[in-house]
């Protein structure tokens, strides 16, 4: 046995082991809070101090007239790795950030904030599927203030209330706090400043706050949250949806696969009923030109399909700059008229009734001109045929549009470029591998008839189109086709090249006159008079129209809500409508489940429908949302492009859950 002399006191071994064991344990004791103190304190500086983040309040301009408008804009700069939750917030946890006035001066009157667009934030504990928006670093809110015309000059205090959740990994601390803005109105207009260009561009990109509801009643900023769940949602609001596809695999979440489906979607789009008298007419071409050289043949297949392109690229960049959806040009009137018209004069043009105008600069009497001709002629048909294909949407092509859609403008092109390649490729293949043409029969009579068929083609598709627009401008569209008419005839057939100079400019410009005060007359005055006359339409047993307070109050009621977003000039929302939703046994089974069906008309502008599919993700029809009744009903089930029967009667046989998820 071993012993140590202390104090010159023999100690045991045994007994210098425990007490070294007790000095370790006390020394580790001492040593512990200094190693993890460094970490928690951390966190409780920030919970205890300064909040990470600070706000600095401007007014644009900083001076401004009685009766101008003016914006207050709280910039938030955070401190590094710490997050808030843009507004709306997306599917995950969170709650939005919310900038309120609370107090303002006599008269004046303030619009909803307006947010910045959020980075997607994605929580890899939670998955995919529980991303959010949300703003690093630094972003701005900004709220519109209309002053009245007798509001006195000098100085006017705004008050706002900024609420939000600001997080970083494994933290996350309420914090509001109340705000002040300055308003200093001066005598005259000639006194105030001007809003600059920057903050003009950054309220250009800007969109209105979705969610309304309040963060908490009260708030710690000592403690932070437990739990993180979604307030209940304000009376009357439509709340933030979590659609559920019944098809997944037609969904696309990525660029790979959107450019994959963009390709076949623009390829099957040369087969839709609204493209096919057009692109019938360029297979013509190719039957005519099959005996031509090689180089002309190459070249008017191209220029068909840059006919094409360029179209797509049109449609993409008013989808990135001015959030136009598929097909909702056809909204407008001015265009839908624009096509008819377009549509009836090629029409006219296959049942010889004038040659096809091009542009003089583009034309002589030269063999280079005459082809020159030909090439802008194919380059109009596929600018045309591009434009009727726009209503349609087939297979593929509204899971590619859901998705991209919703991206940056560089994303949008790359998927819009797929779509008029797909398009575009069948020409381009005919056109640099002529030996693809010998399957085409050889020219010969036949060519005359086929030309007049395709004319009447053109005149149904007149019709259709017709059938789109509202009941008061049908005749008005009508008489304008038929002094388009009138116009066309004495332009080819009332003159020849024979004919002076003179006489042909006369002719023409009679013509033009006549086409003009007709469209005139036809378009601005016979309209006016016929909106005066009622029109009564058969109203629909079963499908109400759309609206927010019917889809809220079905959810209070507990019932089965299926809304239809359809339009007229969407042909195959109408296929669907009469093939599926008007089939049997989906309407006993809407009647078995006590379904409220709602019908989302897109024909003309309807701002509820269309956000009402803005936020079930999709911007492209048709499109089929249901919403079971239960806990579920704000996670409804959706179906895009052309669905099927046994497609819905999987939502009410339950069976859309296991395939789904």
């Amino acid at each position: 046995m071993i012993c140590l002399i202390v104090g010159g006191v023999p100690i045991p071994e045994s007994s210098l082991m425990t007490r070294l064991k007790l000095t370790l344990i006390l020394c580790l004791a001492f040593l512990f809070p200094g190693l993890i103190a460094p970490p928690l304190a951390s966190n409780q500086i920030q919970l205890n101090s300064k909040p990470p983040l600070k706000i600095d309040i401007k007014t644009y301009p900083s001076k401004v007239a009685a009766g101008q408008e003016v914006w207050v804009v709280a910039n938030i700069v955070l401190d590094r790795g710490w997050h808030i939750y843009g507004n709306p917030k997306g599917p995950g946890p969170g709650l939005p950030t919310i900038l309120e006035v609370t107090s303002l001066p006599e008269g004046v009157r303030a619009d909803s904030a307006r947010f910045l667009p959020a980075e997607k934030l994605i929580e890899i504990d939670l998955g995919p599927d529980e991303w959010v928006w949300a703003y690093k670093k630094k972003t701005s809110i900004y709220v519109r203030l209309s002053t009245p015309g007798n509001l006195s000059s000098g100085s006017h205090q705004v008050q706002l209330l900024f609420r939000t959740l600001v997080c970083r990994e494994g933290l996350c601390m309420p914090y509001k706090t109340d705000l002040a803005a300055t308003l200093t109105i001066v005598g005259s207009p000639e006194a105030a400043g001007a809003i600059p260009l920057q903050v003009r561009k950054n309220i250009g990109l800007t969109h209105v706050a979705k969610s309304k509801a309040t963060l908490a009643p009260s708030f710690s900023t000592s403690t932070p949250l437990q739990s993180i769940k979604e307030l209940p949602i304000q009376p009357g609001e439509i709340p933030e949806l979590n659609p559920r596809p019944v098809l997944p695999s037609l969904e696309v979440g990525g660029m790979v696969k959107a450019a994959l489906f963009a390709l076949l979607a623009g390829f099957i789009l040369n087969f839709m009923p609204c493209v096919l008298p057009v692109v019938s007419l360029k297979v013509l071409g190719f039957v005519q030109q099959a005996q031509e050289s090689g180089r002309r043949v190459a070249f008017m297949g191209l220029s068909f399909a840059a006919g094409i392109f360029s179209v797509f690229l049109v449609l993409a960049a008013l989808a990135s700059f001015a959030g136009y959806g598929w097909g909702e040009l056809f909204q407008k009137q001015s265009f839908l008229i624009a096509m008819i018209g377009l549509v009836f004069a090629m029409s006219l043009c296959l049942f010889g009734v004038f040659q096809l105008p091009i542009p003089h600069f583009a034309t002589s009497r030269t063999e280079a001109s005459a082809q020159r001709h030909g090439y802008l002629e194919s380059f109009y048909k596929g600018t045309l045929a591009t434009f009727l294909a726009t209503p349609c949407s087939g297979p593929l092509l509204g899971g590619a549009l859901a998705w991209t859609l919703r991206q940056p403008p560089t994303q949008i092109f790359t998927v819009f470029s797929c779509l008029g390649l797909g398009m575009a490729a069948p020409y381009v293949v005919m056109s640099l591998f002529p030996n693809t043409l010998r399957w085409l029969p050889r020219p010969g009579n036949w060519l005359i008839h086929f030309e007049r068929l395709m004319g009447f083609a053109l005149l149904a598709t007149v019709i259709y189109l017709l059938a789109v627009l509202p009941e008061h401008m049908t005749v008005g569209v009508i008489l304008f086709c038929f002094f388009l008419a009138i116009g066309f005839y004495i332009w080819g057939k009332m003159t020849t090249l024979s004919d002076s100079t003179r006489r042909r400019i006369i002719v023409r410009l009679a013509a033009v006159i006549i086409m003009v005060v007709g469209g005139w007359v036809s378009l601005d005055i016979v309209p006016s008079v016929a909106r005066n006359v009622e029109f009564v339409s058969e109203k629909s047993q079963q499908w109400e129209p759309y609206a927010d307070t019917k889809l809220l109050e079905a959810a209070r009621e507990n019932r089965w809500v299926v809304v239809d977003f359809t339009a007229d000039w969407c042909p195959n929302c109408l296929f669907v409508e009469k093939t599926v939703l008007q089939n049997r046994t989906v309407v006993e089974t809407f009647r078995e489940h006590d379904a409220l069906l709602l019908k989302a008309d897109l024909t003309t502008e309807n701002p509820p429908a269309k956000r009402l599919l803005q936020n079930m993700g999709s911007r492209s029809i048709p499109f089929l949302a249901l919403f079971p009744p239960g806990e579920h009903f704000w996670q409804p089930y959706f179906l895009r492009d052309l669905y099927r029967v046994k497609d819905v009667l999987r939502v009410f046989e339950g069976s859309t859950d296991s395939k789904s998820s």
